[in-house]
């Protein structure tokens, strides 16, 4: 890892934003990662993949039930979950990760979750364009 970008925080858990030396100017560079904020466990997704997380969680709360699977990728499995009165949804890494991690975000949270995310995946599409897009001075006509 070069860099780390903080996004935010919700009450349990941080979003943050990873470039990695060598990944190059496209998405295999960057990371995003949602790791509980008592240091128990973190998730971290490729770049491309914080934004269709976004969207996936702001649906799930539409959908909460608890013991529903609501969605399934080759990243991450997203089940809604309630014990012993707690509402919580849970992303789990899939078989395709050598090791398997499972946080809980209380339902509460998951608005706030996607939108940090969401954040999360418009810093990567403003970095990995490269700041040689910013001009040094304005035109004179200016």
């Amino acid at each position: 890892m070069d860099e780390r970008y903080p996004i935010g925080v919700t009450e349990s858990c941080a979003v943050h934003v990873l470039r990695h030396d060598g990944g190059g100017s496209g998405y295999a560079g960057w990371s995003a990662t949602v790791g509980l904020r008592s240091g128990e466990a973190t998730i971290r997704v490729p770049g491309h993949y914080a934004g269709v997380l976004a969207e996936r969680l702001a649906a799930a709360t539409e959908r909460f039930m608890p013991g529903r699977r609501l969605a399934r990728d080759e990243y991450l499995d997203v089940t809604a979950l309630a014990t012993e009165g707690a509402e919580t949804v849970a992303l789990s890494s899939t078989a395709r990760s050598p090791v398997r991690v499972t946080i809980e975000v209380p339902r509460e949270e998951i608005d706030e979750l996607a939108s940090l995310l969401a954040e999360a995946q418009q810093l990567i599409e403003t970095l990995r364009q490269g700041l040689g897009l910013v001009p040094d001075s304005l035109p004179e006509a200016l």
